[in-house]
């Protein structure tokens, strides 16, 4: 037994050195605007209630039941006509092992289901149901459910609520065989609220005017105490004390314990001296004050904030009669906004948020920190970042801790409210999020991170190509981290076989690049299809690959593209589609696409094409993959049935499992391609960091193409604004895109502005804010004599990619190698005048190490490219990987590499995203 203490402490070591925080990467469940119903966070199932029509009510449009464990599909439950109705609450209860039980209230009917929906019934409730504002989630088990007048209950009557009739108030025990049962009756006078339950949900905590009682299912009723004023949320202990949390104002906020009196706790400041103690005045710190249950409802948990002082937890429970213990107190005062209990005793998750600045001068936005707590150890140190516009009504909606911390999914609802134009960058975190379409609504995500890399292999194309790919990998790390590796071929079932597997150990710090990699790792020489690139124990990596072939006559030069690993947690599903603004490009060009399912349950997909006069009749393709199986469809366009002049947008609906979808741009006429991720909607202003019109070096020649989609069936104003790179001159653009049309403009600077050199270009969409109906990316490439083009994607920024003070970007995929040179791109996002930007540029060696470091001003509003940057730095031709490290040291910058081949002229792009710590 004592032999086994030293490896005990080793792992224990090594599991707090890898304890660093990392962005977490995510895919909304939908691309509608979405509100979870009230449930238990530990359900299995939830359900949301989704609408493209954005309406005063945030409670608009169809029930859709989710699973997430992610082994059902999501179907629509109710109204069961396809039809949107105004819900003035919803609420589910599942039973274990039971299918999920659902309340769904509208304003003429109270309708229940008890088998997950299939069925439903109509529920006679006197009177109306009487809601309350939304209000901000502060955590406890469940979602939406603070100062909710709907409770759950038992598997006998899983639903308490209050309604309001002609002959007054009603307090209702609604029974799953879909029968009502007043508990209470009051008058009119007397205003019933529920303010809470007891952990075995048989008890209720109840306002009845200014009387605070205790109902239960049998309509007994319990006197605990009188209180004045404001809002109360609480909870029922088993030995049928009451916790009570009072609001009166942001300055006036007290928690109680009630029992026939009523005992002061804690708060904004002491009630029981508040002529020593004044109540302070008010504060712009949220949240200041807020209490939560524990696991087992015996006792609470405390956070107490105030402007410039620590951040303190406490913890008090009922039964030990030991008043409040201080657990921790932090003088990095982080905002703590939520505390959210483990089923078991040992820990709960602390949820912080961070103001950020935009782009957009005045613009700021909040996101979401996490961190697992365990009692008795410090305050943490690391919070990994969940880059979501949050607004104030947002929350958990699945979360088991535990699980968490095995890398089980949660759900996270980022609120209803985004903030326009904000592109913001963000300090902290691990590599992660450059693959992320929508930075609002309600999101799966993991704190483990599983990467994918499609279009991987080692294989023989057409017009004599060989491709093969290169990987980098990454290890931000202090410690060593093993990866597994696995290897998918397209169309084949998959299996675990050692030849399809294989285990890596990255040092520290280290950087690795592996050359043909399929060859290299799995000794394959043919096949293409996916890498799965798994870290060990929670680690966090970077990793990216280059896939490219020779070019023709044995010559030495190369094309192809570069690919940042994708997170599986930020793949398509069944009410998330994704879509291509590029995907078909005319005659010169054939389309490949490539679905690889993430989900275990095989995919299946259906496919819509559109084109400058809308939707394309187009002919049905087969999609369906095997398990974490990998689809190719070579030459698209054809097996659609599209004519060969086709130019227009794909879009990619799974109808089963879930999909990363990657899709690839060949010029038949230089066999060069362009990888293309899924679009970013222009709901938020999107930055294009450049588009050109000028001669380059060796004799090339740059230009621009852009496109844009409107996947909705109503018309959407576009503006576009161009700003040089290297002048004051700027010009904006506005038209009409009509109902699913996809319109390219090619050589978008010169055609749309009349422009030459270098600009970046700003999109937006005019209107509602919570509208992802456009969709933009862009190609730049260069021509040859014979009008074939080389060239690469430059997609529009997501808020991963872009920094300001304090935060740093990372581009993995370079390597100093005398076949290529490496220019670096560097543009100011925001969108007025307000600082003159500079930044710090790193670069970084195989063993972690600084090899170079210099600093540099780019321009105000415009850009700055740094070309063949390695040999302008005059760094050694010695083959190795490098990573390139922008840190900004005032304004907030974009930036990006491009990788040329010296024979070829051709460009592969590599993104730049917010970088590990």
């Amino acid at each position: 037994m004592p032999r086994r203490l030293p490896l005990i402490s080793l792992l224990l070591l090594l599991a707090a050195s890898l304890a660093s925080a990392r962005i977490i990467s995510y895919a909304p469940y939908s691309d509608r605007i979405s509100v979870p119903a009230m449930g238990h966070r530990l359900n299995r199932h939830f359900a949301l209630v989704e609408t493209r029509t954005p309406s005063t009510s945030m409670m608009w449009g169809q029930i859709v039941l989710y699973d997430s464990k992610g082994e059902e599909e999501p179907r629509v439950i109710f109204p069961q006509n396809n039809s949107e109705l105004g819900f003035t609450g919803v609420a589910m209860r599942e039973p274990p092992g039971e299918p999920p039980m659902i309340l769904a209230v509208t304003s003429a009917a109270w309708n229940l289901s008890v088998d997950g929906g299939q069925t439903w019934k109509k529920v006679q409730v006197a009177g109306a149901y009487v809601p309350n504002s939304p209000q901000v989630d502060l955590g406890g088990w469940y979602a939406r459910g603070r100062y909710s007048n709907i409770r759950i209950g038992t598997r006998e009557y899983p639903f308490v609520a209050v309604s309001l009739a002609t002959n007054g108030w009603h307090l209702v025990a609604i029974g799953a065989d879909g029968t009502a049962k007043d508990l209470l009756v009051t008058p009119s006078s007397q205003r019933i609220s529920l303010a809470g339950s007891d952990d075995d949900r048989r008890r209720f905590l109840v306002r009845v005017g200014d009387e605070i009682d205790i109902v239960d299912l049998d309509g007994s009723k319990t006197y605990m105490s009188n209180v004045s004023g404001g809002s109360i949320e609480g909870w029922i202990t088993d030995s049928g004390a009451a916790y009570v949390e009072l609001y009166k104002a942001p300055n006036d906020i007290s928690l109680w314990l009630l029992y026939g009196i009523a005992t002061f706790i804690d708060g904004t400041y002491d009630k029981n001296n508040p002529v020593a103690v004044p109540p302070p005045s008010p504060t712009n710190t949220l949240n200041p004050f807020f209490a939560v249950p524990t696991n087992d409802y015996s006792g609470a948990w405390i956070v107490k904030r105030r402007t410039g002082q620590p951040t303190r937890l406490l913890n008090h429970v009922d039964r030990l009669q030991r008043g409040l213990v201080e657990q921790w107190s932090d003088i990095t005062a982080p905002e703590v906004e939520a505390i959210l209990p483990a089923p078991t005793s040992d820990k709960i998750l602390i949820q912080v948020h961070r103001p950020r600045r935009g782009p957009d001068a005045l613009v700021t936005f909040k996101d979401p920190a996490l961190a697992v707590w365990r009692i008795g150890s410090p305050a943490p140190k690391f919070y990994d970042e969940l880059y979501l516009n949050e607004s104030s009504d947002k929350g958990f909606v699945h979360l088991d801790v535990d699980g968490l911390e095995k890398g089980e999914p949660f759900v996270f609802d980022g609120g209803r409210t985004i903030t326009p134009g904000c592109g913001c960058g963000i300090s902290a975190g691990g590599g992660g999020g450059g693959e992320v379409v929508q930075e609002w609504g309600v999101v799966r995500g993991s704190t483990w991170q599983r990467l994918v890399l499609p279009g991987f292999g080692r294989t023989a194309g057409a017009f004599g190509s060989l491709w093969r790919s290169d990987v980098t990998f990454q290890n931000p790390n202090d410690v060593a981290v093993h990866v597994t590796l696995r290897f998918v071929a397209a169309g084949d079932a998959v299996t675990a076989s050692a030849t399809n597997t294989v285990r890596l150990r990255l040092a520290p710090r280290e950087l690795r690049l592996v050359t043909d990699a399929a060859k290299e790792l799995f000794h394959i020489e043919g096949g293409v299809g996916a890498l799965f690139i798994n870290p060990e124990g929670g680690a966090s990596i970077n990793a990216t690959g280059r896939t490219y072939t020779q070019s023709a006559n044995g010559a030495e030069g190369t094309y192809g593209y570069g690919m940042n690993a994708i997170d599986v947690y930020a793949a398509s599903s069944a009410r998330f589609p994704v879509t291509f603004s590029g995907a078909f490009q005319g005659p010169s060009f054939r389309t490949n696409l490539f679905l690889t399912d993430v989900s275990g349950r095989g995919v299946a997909a259906a496919f819509s094409a559109n084109g400058p006069n809308g939707a394309l009749s187009i002919a049905s393709v087969p999609t369906e993959t095997s398990p974490f199986g990998v689809l190719q469809r070579n030459n698209l366009s054809y097996l659609l049935g599209l004519s060969s002049q086709a130019i227009g947008a794909l879009a990619v609906t799974p109808t089963r499992g879930e999909a990363v979808v990657s899709l690839f741009t060949v010029d038949n006429r230089t066999n060069d391609p362009t990888f293309f991720p899924p679009d970013l909607s222009a709901g938020m202003v999107r930055t294009i960091p450049v588009v050109g019109h000028l001669e380059g070096a060796n004799g090339s020649q740059f230009r621009s193409d852009l496109f844009l989609y409107n996947q909705s069936n109503f018309w959407k104003s576009v503006t576009i604004e161009m700003r040089s790179w290297t002048s004051s001159d700027f010009a904006t653009l506005t038209f009409w895109l009509g109902p699913l049309e996809a319109r390219m403009f090619p050589d978008v600077l010169k055609t749309a502005f009349n422009r030459s050199g270098t600009a970046r270009l700003r999109i937006a969409v005019q209107g509602t804010t919570l509208d992802p109906s456009v969709r933009v990316t862009s190609r730049t490439y260069t021509v040859d004599a014979n009008g074939g083009t080389y060239g690469f994607l430059m997609p529009p920024l997501n808020s991963f990619q872009s920094a300001t003070t304090g935060d740093t970007l990372e581009i993995l995929g370079t390597a100093l190698d005398h076949r290529f040179r490496t220019n670096i791109g560097l543009v100011d996002v925001t969108a007025s005048f307000s600082f003159s930007p500079r930044a710090r540029i790193e670069i970084v060696g195989a063993n972690g190490a600084t090899r170079d470091s210099f600093e540099t001003a780019i321009p105000s509003l415009g850009g700055l490219q740094l070309n063949d940057l390695f040999r302008a730095r005059a760094l050694p031709d010695d083959g190795t990987p490098v990573l390139i490290r922008i840190t900004p040291l005032q304004g907030m910058i974009g930036a990006y590499a491009a990788m040329l081949d010296n024979d070829t002229n051709d460009s592969m792009y590599f993104a730049a995203n917010l970088a590990a710590k």
